[in-house]
């Protein structure tokens, strides 16, 4: 609403810019118009965000160019042409520089906002690793402690109602605890809430026992992965098998742990892909996922196969150290600057586009023109002084321009004799701006001149 209503404001100022190039047409002329269309076009450029209502705007002035010039002008080829190279240097060219600052502007925003984004998202992440360092520890302690006093001998029925509630209570806090590290940002610190000796195994047999129908086979050594690689594979088969039984429930899955060279290669593969409406889910997951992946130095793959069934494939090294990221959004500045470039290309788009309308319009304006008043240079030589007018009039077009044109000089004209005339050749560009001029004194042609145009 912002963008519409900015837009509505200051179109009038381009329209008002585009529209003084026809001010000539109507007899307004002075040395104020060029200036003042440059002074009303930029503003334009700098405010306006709608780049089709430019482009609507600009068109409609030279196509209005074009029809004042038929109405107007004795020759409207060579008067159209001036009207929209004003149009387009004094009011095309401005527009476009003003909308390129804008959207320079616009892009040094959005990236300082982005900067800004990730800054306070670490924070929090620090804020919520802090948490978790200072209390997860201390809460697994008390429930553990908990658990233990519920189970010593010596007890009464209170005492021991008291140590479940204790166990009960430490762990509703870890849990509560866990949300918080989410709501604050920090997965890795929220995933770190999960048993610290849970494999993959266990994953596995954690989701069967809850219905899942999961199979795991090993394939190769046995793994030895570094601490940060153990927990992103543990991360990928929960995520994995967690998107299964989301989008595919009841489907069976196979994860697969196999060696490869100094690598190791987790498939999660469920036979049946995520029907449409089955739990459709925003993808922040799987992207997640493939952060993780890429901060221990391994590669994450997710899509449908080409036998329908659905992949998670992931490849991850034995011995990847802890990745510390430069805190550039590289991501999001990147697309940032791709929509910049994408937006000034289009912006380029329309003097370029503008250009090419304007050369379709003149070779369809001189084609039109040559066919309805263009004369033969061959045709014009056959014609002498002193033929009748109808032995004339089978060699001429059908029309002639219509009015006097403007010439640099014109010869006298018999007395009593009517002149016509007629743009020189019939084809594309062929006779420049000169006329022929065909004087008739009643039905006998007197005389005939090739005239230039002033």
């Amino acid at each position: 609403m912002r963008y519409r209503r900015a837009d509505l404001a200051w179109a009038p100022l381009l329209v008002l810019s585009a529209g003084l190039s026809l001010s000539t047409m109507v007899g307004i002329t002075g040395a104020w118009m060029l200036p003042l269309m440059i002074v009303l076009a930029y503003p334009a450029g700098r405010r306006m965000v709608s780049f089709p209502l430019a482009l609507l705007t600009f068109t409609s002035a030279a196509f209005a160019g074009l029809l004042l010039t038929f109405s107007h002008s004795a020759d409207p080829l060579s008067d159209w042409i001036p009207l929209v190279g004003t149009e387009f240097v004094a009011s095309v060219l401005p527009w476009w520089f003003g909308r390129h600052r804008r959207l320079r502007a616009e892009q040094i925003e959005r990236e300082r906002g982005i900067v800004a984004d990730q800054a306070r998202l670490r924070e929090r992440a620090r804020i919520a690793q802090d948490m978790h360092d200072s209390l997860g520890h201390e809460l697994a302690l008390i429930a553990l402690h908990g658990g233990g006093l519920e189970l010593a001998t010596g007890l009464t029925d209170e005492q021991r109602a008291a140590a479940g509630e204790l166990r009960a209570c430490a762990v509703r806090a870890t849990n509560r605890l866990h949300e918080i590290v989410q709501v604050l940002g920090s997965a890795d610190a929220a995933d770190a809430l999960q048993p610290a000796d849970e494999s993959i195994d266990d994953v596995v047999r954690r989701a069967a026992s809850a219905g899942v129908r999961v199979r795991l086979r090993h394939t190769g050594p046995a793994v030895a992965w570094s601490p940060m690689t153990s927990q992103a594979a543990h991360r990928v088969v929960q995520e994995s098998l967690t998107n299964a039984a989301r989008h595919a429930p009841g489907a069976p899955v196979t994860v697969t742990i196999a060696r490869q060279d100094a690598d190791t290669r987790i498939e999660v593969v469920n036979d049946l892909t995520a029907r449409s409406g089955d739990g459709a889910g925003s993808g922040q997951g799987l992207l997640g996922l493939a952060e993780r992946v890429r901060l221990v130095g391994g590669k994450l793959d997710a899509g449908p196969r080409q036998d329908g069934r659905w992949a998670v494939i992931t490849v991850l090294p034995d011995d990847a150290a802890p990745h510390h990221d430069n805190g550039q959004p590289a991501f999001e500045l990147g697309v940032s600057r791709r929509l910049t470039r994408r937006r000034l290309r289009q912006t380029a788009m329309l003097p370029i586009g503008l250009g090419f309308m304007l050369f379709a319009a003149l070779v369809i304006v001189q084609a039109v023109t040559g066919a309805r008043t263009g004369l033969p240079t061959d045709r014009y030589d056959e014609m002498r002084p002193g033929q009748t007018r109808a032995d004339v009039e089978r060699l001429l077009p059908p029309h002639d321009i219509g009015r006097e044109p403007r010439v640099i000089a014109t010869p006298p004209s018999p007395a009593g004799a009517a002149c016509f005339y007629y743009q020189v050749g019939n084809r594309l560009f062929e006779g420049g701006p000169d006329v022929y001029q065909l004087c008739f004194a009643g039905d006998v042609l007197v005389s005939k001149n090739r005239l230039e145009m002033a």
